[in-house]
């Protein structure tokens, strides 16, 4: 939960950055996210509340899929539809 706040404010103090240091911060937080990529294990294990986020986004911003570089596409869309389920089906 407290990344999903932790996000949500992140968002908000974006609004009112320049498009060129959101560009910058862009490329740098790209290139920290590679360096953990080649370190991390085979499988990362996500908590609920990060493939919450993840559906969130993408639900919002649908590009945010051909970007993905933790999570396969697939994944978070198996994910949203078995939400949708769950939702569905109460």
């Amino acid at each position: 939960m407290f990344a999903i706040l932790h996000a949500l404010g992140m968002l908000f103090a974006d609004m009112f950055k320049s498009r060129w240091r959101l560009e910058a911060e862009n490329v740098f937080l790209r290139h920290q996210l590679n360096i953990a990529l080649r370190q991390a294990p085979s499988r990362l294990r996500l908590h609920s509340s990060d493939r919450a986020l993840l559906v969130w986004m993408t639900r919002i911003w649908p590009s945010l899929l051909d970007i993905s570089q933790i999570v396969k596409p697939e994944t978070i869309l198996r994910w949203l539809h078995s939400y949708l389920a769950l939702e569905i089906s109460k």
